[in-house]
């Protein structure tokens, strides 16, 4: 046999071999079946609706309350596509607020249910809906109309039995949306408010208010943005105009306008109609609030109690033609308790407190000494006209000799009035007899003021203004005055602002 042969022979042999071996691996000794399961899909609950339309269908809402009283908003749409309102009854002092009217149409133009709860039940009684707690039609452009009845509460809180005139099905719905459809009308009313400002807007944009206490107390402040203001000897931002005309520490007013400029309204309440019921909410003897900004809104209001966290108000305009019997209700309003933290103000706590407050047009002359070290400011007025072709008086000085512009003249003079009253010189207050600094006014009448610092320790002085000492200053208003004074002589402007 040849060699060819014998590897023909030998290579059929080994595919003999093989087949064999296949034939007993698949039918012998068969594959185990693998069963792929198909990953199931998860079905979307169905969505059930009482109600389901366009809200440009609408075209009107009738609220049918309990007490039978009845409330109905018509909308017609005009040509550039906004709606016009009309409700009744209507009302006699604020109006309506349209965009709550038109907000109200768009989302009961569609309800829908957190489930079905009956088909075609036998006893409407069970959910209350055989005598609903209310009820609420909707009218369509196209003259059809569905009523929706609001029944009971469910043991699960906060959701409500409800079935409409269109089928007889009892449905459950939200607490939510529940109380948008149950509004009263005092709920859509358009009422005054203010902006809400923050941070440094706050400061910038509230140029007026004025807080009444309840003891009567008027605290007016206004914002005195380019320190024009007769009376602000001290260049402060801010004036006080009642019950004392006085400049006020800013630090102080902006505390207190972090306070007014977050005030918004929570709740409208309800209306009382007897001034007998103004004491239950203690406005009969009210605090008032009024806010004014630089815009021109403007919002003031009557203050009463607090309770339950809620701070009960009233619109001041309302409240005043409801005590004078000129309108028949008065609108009870509730805001966050902190939004009256102001409601006690000490006004001496917003005052700059100086010992002497004299007109710099009443000055001759000022004479400063600071251990010797003499300054003498000799002032002078001559009339001029502004650019705008206004007539003014022009203050300036000589300064040991040197001219000074008004500019610096009234920095000056301002930093001499600003000796704030820190706090009473107590009868035990140990202080040098001799006095290391002083000022002294020479008015144009003629008399003099004179005013001597002693030193009590390194942070304080006793303040004796002719002959009396009642106070202590801080060191640091004399060495302000001392800085303006030195910048003035070398040519440089007097700051504006400046650490007290």
């Amino acid at each position: 046999m040849s060699k060819n042969i014998r590897r023909i022979v030998i290579a059929g042999a080994a595919v003999v071999v093989l087949a064999l071996a296949f034939v007993l691996l698949k039918y012998v000794f068969p594959e185990k079946e693998i069963i792929i399961e198909e990953t199931p899909v998860p079905t979307e609950a169905p969505i059930h609706y009482l109600l389901r339309r366009s809200g440009d269908e609408v075209s009107g809402i009738t609220f049918h309350y309990e007490d039978g009283d009845e409330f109905v908003i018509q909308a017609q749409k005009q040509d550039n596509g906004s709606y016009r309102f009309t409700a009744t009854p209507e009302d006699s002092f604020f109006g309506y607020n349209g965009s709550r009217f038109r907000s109200m149409m768009f989302t009961i133009s569609s309800i829908s249910a957190t489930s079905v709860i009956e088909e075609d039940p036998k006893d409407l009684g069970v959910y209350g809906l055989d005598d609903p707690q209310f009820a609420l039609t909707v009218s369509f452009t196209d003259g059809s109309s569905t009523t929706v009845f609001i029944g009971n509460e469910t043991p699960i809180l906060n959701y409500y039995y409800a079935n409409t005139d269109q089928d007889n099905t009892v449905y459950t719905i939200g607490g939510y949306l529940t109380g948008l459809m149950t509004r009263r009308p005092h709920e859509y009313l358009a009422i005054d408010s203010f902006p809400t400002y923050e941070d440094s807007d706050l400061y910038e944009y509230l140029v007026h208010f004025i807080l009444t206490r309840r003891d009567g107390v008027n605290i007016e402040v206004v914002l005195d943005k380019d320190l024009s203001m007769e009376g602000n000897i001290t260049s402060s931002a801010y004036m006080m105009l009642q019950p004392f005309v006085s400049p006020c520490t800013s630090e102080t007013i902006e505390e207190l306008l972090d306070v007014l400029g977050t005030l918004s309204l929570e709740k409208i309440a309800g209306n009382i109609t007897s001034v007998d019921e103004l004491h239950e909410y203690g406005l009969d003897q009210p605090a008032r609030l009024f806010l004014e900004d630089t815009f021109g809104n403007s919002l003031e209001l009557a203050i009463g109690i607090t309770r339950d966290d809620k701070a009960i108000a009233a619109i001041a305009r309302q409240y005043d033609a409801f005590i004078a019997g000129e309108t028949d209700y008065l609108t009870i309003l509730e805001y966050t308790e902190t939004n009256y933290d102001w409601i006690n103000t000490n006004y001496m706590n917003l005052q700059i407190r100086t010992p002497w407050v004299i007109n710099i047009h009443n000055v001759d002359a000022v004479i400063y000494d600071f251990d010797g070290d003499i300054y003498e400011m000799l002032l002078y007025e001559f009339d001029d006209v502004t650019g705008s072709g206004i007539n003014v008086v022009r203050t300036c000085s000589h300064l040991n000799g040197k001219d000074v512009g008004e500019t610096n003249t009234k920095r000056i003079y301002s930093r001499t009035l600003n000796f704030r009253q820190v706090s009473s010189v107590s009868p035990d207050t140990t202080y040098e007899e001799a006095f290391s600094s002083s000022i002294t006014i020479r008015l144009k009448d003629g008399t003099e003021r004179f005013m001597s610092f002693h030193k009590i320790n390194e942070r304080q002085y006793a303040c004796m203004l002719d002959g009396n000492v009642e106070y202590y200053i801080y060191a640091s208003n004399l060495s302000t005055l001392r800085t303006a004074l030195d910048r003035a002589m070398d040519d440089r402007e007097v700051s504006l602002v400046y650490e007290r």
